[in-house]
């Protein structure tokens, strides 16, 4: 697929799948607020289409769903700290953090948690790189996130 270059705003320049790898929180913020949708061009299909994507990302090689995500809270501040790949059967986190789990990797949740959650996202996309690229630190450039959201495979 061939991506729209955004030519507003302060990701000015960049395709939609970049965005969602560098700043989630802006990208679901746009969402919301309904921003794509007064656009013209592809750019409203485009984010429809990632915010359904980023919502539903499959665990990778988890075809025995013996896997699930575990999100975890940060307890002084009440925002989003990381998610880790856990086993089904493992018993929920115990401790100050609070937990919840999905069976999908859901991109959107540092916002659903705290309305405005840089740090959060942050570490959403530390865990996320981990995941799917298998370094917390893997630089995603233009054609890897484009690549990752065009594979149609990464997403339930």
């Amino acid at each position: 697929m061939t991506w729209s270059t955004l030519t507003f705003g302060k990701h000015q320049g960049k395709t939609l799948p970049q965005v969602l790898f560098s700043d989630p929180d802006w990208f679901f913020w746009a969402v919301e607020e309904g921003v794509f949708e007064k656009r013209a061009g592809s750019i409203k299909a485009e984010a429809q289409d990632l915010d359904r994507k980023a919502r539903a990302i499959k665990i990778p090689e988890n075809d025995a769903g013996k896997l699930i995500v575990e999100y975890l809270v940060h307890v002084p501040t009440k925002k989003f700290s990381h998610f880790e790949i856990v086993a089904s059967d493992r018993p929920l986190h115990e401790g100050a953090s609070p937990a919840f789990r999905s069976e999908l990797i859901d991109m959107s949740v540092p916002r659903r948690i705290a309305a405005y959650d840089k740090l959060g996202c942050k570490n959403l996309l530390k865990s996320l790189k981990h995941v799917v690229f298998g370094n917390k630190s893997a630089r995603v450039t233009k054609a890897r996130a484009e690549k990752f959201f065009d594979d149609s495979s990464n997403f339930a």
